[in-house]
């Protein structure tokens, strides 16, 4: 029976079946949150809820599996390093032609399941890799240097999710490119021009938009709390404007959501990769909506023609 069951294991995309799980996760706790809130325990309730809309009534033992909201950084400082190993070994083997590493392969056998296959080309697969690395080190740039974290707590369950998103979308595209699944007739595995097709260039200009605009509302949040010299002189939650601030409370999120369809857009055909798309949106768009309805909470002449998430439609 276990030897079965252990059988059976080998041979799951452990990946996408971790993206699936946290998808519905989300969805499930969104549904309770958004329309029953007040029946939910307040271990659930304050777990869920984390920054400005953190849950403000009794606290419950949860207080005790917080961290800083600034430990945000750790996702992309963790991310930037396991970026640069794949582009490390991606270096090896499309460019100085080195076999896979054995140990790489076992890897991905257990992540992805052994009997994988190649999804995408050799150029689509260096682009979208590369488009999330510039995005993971961008954040962490953002983390660094620009942004600005008050005493806000998020759940330990938050900051572990975090990390496990960045190392499996990374992951997620490696198992299905060239050389590191079972070889596709269909995807070559040499670079040629016929490969630069109209997803690729239509997705890779909405990544950088959407990249570009992320980045200025980054800045557009931290200045909120700085003064015209670029010192930090208020911890405070104010008003954003300016930017894509003019139709959306979470341009932020709209943009990451965005990110993530172009990259799928240039995936096309990848069979994980949707089910990343499909946790980032969930995701991004609960926050959204959780960070729109804040908004509207604490100030009162907020602007009426601002969606939450999805310019003119949520």
């Amino acid at each position: 029976m276990f030897a079965w069951i252990w059988q059976n294991l080998l041979y799951l995309n452990l990946v996408k079946c971790l993206f699936v799980l946290m998808a519905f996760g989300m969805l499930c706790m969104s549904l309770m949150v958004n329309f029953c809130e007040h029946y939910l325990p307040i271990v659930i309730v304050q777990t869920f809820r984390y920054g400005k809309f953190s849950y403000t009534g009794k606290k419950s033992f949860i207080n005790y599996f917080e961290v800083p909201k600034s430990w945000f950084r750790h996702f992309y400082v963790i991310a930037s390093l396991y970026s640069f190993a794949i582009l490390y070994v991606i270096f090896n083997v499309y460019v100085l032609q080195s076999p896979v590493p054995e140990s790489i392969t076992k890897f991905l056998d257990f992540a992805g399941s052994p009997d994988r296959i190649v999804s995408v080309n050799l150029t689509t697969a260096i682009v979208a890799l590369s488009l999330l690395c510039i995005q993971i080190w961008r954040r962490l740039f953002e983390t660094l240097h620009v942004s600005v974290f008050s005493d806000c707590k998020i759940n330990a369950v938050h900051y572990v999710v975090g990390i496990i998103h960045y190392l499996g979308a990374l992951t997620a595209i490696l198992m299905e490119s060239p050389a590191f699944a079972a070889p596709s007739f269909k995807h070559r595995v040499s670079f040629a021009v016929e490969d630069i097709t109209m997803n690729l260039v239509v997705g890779s200009v909405i990544f950088c938009w959407a990249w570009y605009h992320q980045f200025k509302t980054a800045i557009i949040l931290a200045n909120l709390r700085k003064d015209s010299t670029g010192s930090v002189v208020s911890y405070d939650h104010k008003l954003p404007i300016g930017g894509l601030f003019h139709r959306l409370s979470a341009p932020h999120m709209f943009c990451e959501m965005l990110m993530y369809l172009a990259l799928n857009i240039i995936l096309w055909g990848h069979s994980t990769w949707p089910y990343v798309f499909l946790w980032v949106f969930v995701n991004q768009c609960e926050t959204a909506l959780l960070s729109h309805w804040w908004y509207k909470s604490k100030f009162k002449a907020y602007p009426k023609k601002r969606k939450a998430f999805l310019p003119f439609i949520l």
